[in-house]
């Protein structure tokens, strides 16, 4: 099976370059398009990513249109059809909410404008709103590659975890993928959850203080993501703590310098960059007329100190720049071939 798996991949990126160098030819007869990218609100990762869009379709000759929805549904639902109205080529979407998000692709379904989701996208079932294309990352697969690392490397270690925001399913996915790996593995290890950071640095630190305060035995902590660690890695700095291991997610600039302190033993990335990138190739097929994964989860390696050279960056200059030296993979069709590989093999 594995030696299938490397041959489709082999075959698939050969063929991804012609495709690839077809588009780059066809990019002359693209210029002039006009897009709309329609925000969540004002958050640092949505910025990060759209930055990247913004650049690369400005770089194409579009004309760009950034609209923000203040985290509303009503707004978000009003700036797509702003941009229906003005009449752009295509619409690209950063939800605010799954039900808005439905909403928004019914209307540009009705109108006949191609719309992207980058991050969340709706439920196509319920919304009844088809999306053109999605990107996004694996809240699941950032808890599973913690636990399957986990399960390599200490098997028998007594696990905590301090959880983001309950409710948005996002947390509670991170949970599911780290427990399913230990299983996965036969580890028998069984992670506790000490309670929520809510996604915060400054309320990550109470639990993180409540938890040296109970006494409670425990070797390795997965924070969710590197908002929270900042904190825990504050409480632990003050308290003297050196013995336990952090695994977190997102592989931004600051926690790949934990990494590299020895601070911090992994982090699973989810790189906005990258995602804007693989989406905005997405709209380049689309205007060219070629096949793309309509629904795309985004899968990249654990980030520790063995390939810590491979880390995508999130800020503009520093990840084009490792574009233009090869430091990093970016094309789609390296990513739709991962997923196929990776999804093949656990749903064996």
């Amino acid at each position: 099976m594995k030696k299938f798996i490397s041959f489709f991949i082999t075959v698939t990126l050969l063929f991804s370059l012609a495709a690839f160098t077809f588009a780059e030819a066809a990019e002359a007869d693209l210029s002039g398009k006009s897009i709309g990218l329609v925000n969540a609100g004002p958050d640092d990762y949505y910025y990060k990513l759209f930055d990247v869009y913004e650049a690369l379709a400005k770089d194409m000759g579009w004309e760009v249109t950034v609209l923000n929805s203040e985290y509303s549904p009503e707004k978000e639902i009003s700036n797509v059809q702003d941009l229906i109205t003005k009449g752009v080529d295509a619409i690209a979407v950063i939800t605010a909410n799954v039900f808005s998000a439905g909403q928004a692709a019914k209307m540009a379904n009705d109108a006949g404008v191609p719309i992207f989701f980058v991050v969340g996208r709706p439920d196509e079932e319920t919304t009844g709103g088809k999306v053109t294309g999605h990107v996004g990352f694996s809240y699941y697969n950032c808890g599973y590659m913690n636990g399957e690392w986990i399960a390599k490397n200490y098997p028998n270690a007594k696990v905590v975890s301090i959880d983001g925001f309950y409710g948005q399913g996002t947390a509670e996915a991170h949970a599911q993928g780290i427990q399913d790996a230990l299983d996965a593995y036969n580890t028998g290890i069984k992670v506790v959850s000490v309670g929520s950071g809510e996604w915060q640095r400054t309320k990550a630190i109470p639990v993180a203080q409540d938890l040296l305060a109970s006494g409670r035995e425990f070797d390795i902590v997965y924070v969710m993501n590197e908002e929270m660690t900042a904190g825990v890695l504050q409480v632990f700095e003050e308290q003297g703590v050196k013995d336990k291991i952090i695994l977190t997610t997102n592989g931004k600039e600051e926690g790949i310098e934990w990494i590299k302190a020895g601070k911090v033993a992994a982090t699973a990335p989810d790189p906005p960059s990258l995602c804007a990138h693989l989406s905005f190739q997405q709209m380049v097929r689309y205007f060219n007329g070629e096949p793309f994964e309509r629904l795309l989860t985004v899968y990249q390696d654990l980030i520790t100190k063995e390939n810590i050279d491979s880390a995508v960056p999130w800020k503009k200059d520093a990840y084009f720049a490792g574009v233009k030296a090869g430091s990093f993979e970016y094309d789609l069709a390296y990513f739709e071939a991962k997923m196929k590989e990776i999804e093949a093999a656990r749903n064996q």
